[in-house]
């Protein structure tokens, strides 16, 4: 290329640019579409650059408020350590009815499913032969009875002859040992009545305890041999509760610890017990010590044989320091609150207890009276300042400051906007 050639190129480059230097700053490239999104822009930010909370580039430079939190005070409150296990309920008292004897069932007393009191008739057997018996053991004393009677009055007849001398003495003698025999056979025949008595009291069974009766197991006059389950009698105004717990908790284990328990086929209601009975030995296997608990069941909701789950009230704090489970932050093994005073954040770990009723006992760490923050806790950090309010307020959230707000600038008026802008524009 010629000189000449050359230099031209280098004017026109030169006029160029004068041309867009005066252009910038006049302002006239503002009303250019496109460019003007650029150039409107304050110095050292390009259009689409992210603004920060201040309205600085990149989220730096600019002024940011403080995070607004929702803060409680540290209280005290009741808090009881419950441990969890699953039990076997059974009646309070519970036999198989069986037959002690041989025999024919000659009548049933009760019907399926019912209730009876200590003492009612539940089955009697045939007992033909034993009254039969006892009737016989009774005719046997009456005769010798009569017969002793008889040997007296000669008895008397005889002393009297005696002492007069017309009588002899052997004669006496010879009534006093009849006298004797017939003496041991009334009560020989006694002992047999009594005997027949109780084998026929044997033929009826009656009801040792108050309970309800299950299904039977015998038809009337069917013959059943001794030990034939015949029904089962439960009493179910109380029943008991077997459970286990680990062998750590022993020495914290008293007679009258309340017991609460659920079962499936009740939801939404809490059997409440005590503990009974200790056992006074530990499960090798499993290292538990088992416990059995009593409750009252007028309706007799619970049934020998359910399965409960079972929540043992070890002991109960009644000044025990408290917070709200959404103030607790887990990090790890560790747990975190942040206390605030005099506007400013604190980080710090806590040990905690047992939680109950979105509680959660704060072992150490805290103290009656600080104030810590609940609802919030993901916009702080150890050191900032915050505005607090109490929680629950219901208070608005701080409104944006005014500096921070960005407005619209004179040349973007002009600017097309993205597609989802316009859209979301038409939609307004």
């Amino acid at each position: 290329m010629r000189v000449s050639g050359q230099l031209a190129v280098i004017a026109m480059l030169g006029a160029a640019g004068f041309g867009g230097w005066y252009a910038y700053k006049g302002g006239h490239l503002a009303n250019v579409p496109v460019i003007g999104a650029y150039v409107s822009q304050p110095a050292g930010q390009q259009a689409g650059a992210p603004r920060g909370p201040g309205g600085g580039p990149g989220g730096r430079g600019g002024p940011a408020g403080p995070a607004t939190v929702e803060v409680d005070t540290v209280k005290t409150g009741r808090i009881v350590e419950v441990r969890e296990s699953v039990g076997t309920v059974r009646a309070y008292e519970s036999i198989m009815v069986t037959a002690k004897v041989a025999g024919i069932i000659g009548e049933i007393g009760f019907d399926e499913g019912q209730k009876v009191k200590a003492g009612d008739m539940l089955v009697q057997f045939d007992a033909a032969e034993r009254r039969a018996a006892i009737e016989q053991a009774v005719a046997e004393a009456s005769r010798a009875t009569a017969l002793r009677n008889e040997i007296a009055i000669k008895l008397e007849r005889a002393q009297a002859l005696n002492r007069t001398g017309a009588g002899t003495g052997a004669q006496v003698d010879d009534l006093t040992a009849q006298m004797k025999s017939l003496e041991g056979s009334i009560a020989s025949a006694q002992a047999q009545r009594k005997a027949a008595e109780a084998r026929l009291e044997d033929l009826t069974i009656r009801a040792p305890f108050a309970g309800r009766v299950g299904t039977r197991s015998v038809s009337l006059g069917a013959y059943v041999a001794p030990g034939t389950r015949i029904t089962s009698l439960d009493d179910l105004s109380k029943v008991r509760l077997d459970f286990a717990v680990p062998e750590n908790l022993l020495g914290r284990l008293k007679p009258g610890q309340t017991v609460n328990a659920v079962s499936a086929a009740y939801r939404g209601r809490t059997f409440k017990g005590t503990v009974a009975t200790i056992d006074t030995r530990v499960d090798q296997t499993t290292r538990t010590a088992r416990l059995t608990a009593e409750f009252e069941n007028a309706d007799e909701a619970l049934k020998p044989g359910m399965f409960l789950s079972v929540a043992l009230e070890v002991s109960t704090k009644d000044d025990a320091v408290v917070v709200p489970e959404e103030a607790v932050v887990s990090e790890g093994l560790r747990h975190v609150v942040y206390p605030v005073k005099d506007s400013k954040v604190e980080r710090r770990v806590i040990t905690i207890g047992q939680r109950q009723g979105g509680k959660v006992e704060v072992v150490d760490g805290l103290k009656t009276g600080e104030t810590i923050v609940v609802l919030g806790v993901q916009r702080v950090r150890p050191g900032a300042e915050v505005v607090a309010r109490p929680v629950g307020s219901g208070a608005p959230a701080a409104p944006v400051p005014a500096a921070n707000r960005e407005q619209p600038s004179r040349s973007s008026l002009n600017v097309p906007q993205a597609i989802g802008s316009a859209q979301a524009a038409e939609r307004k």
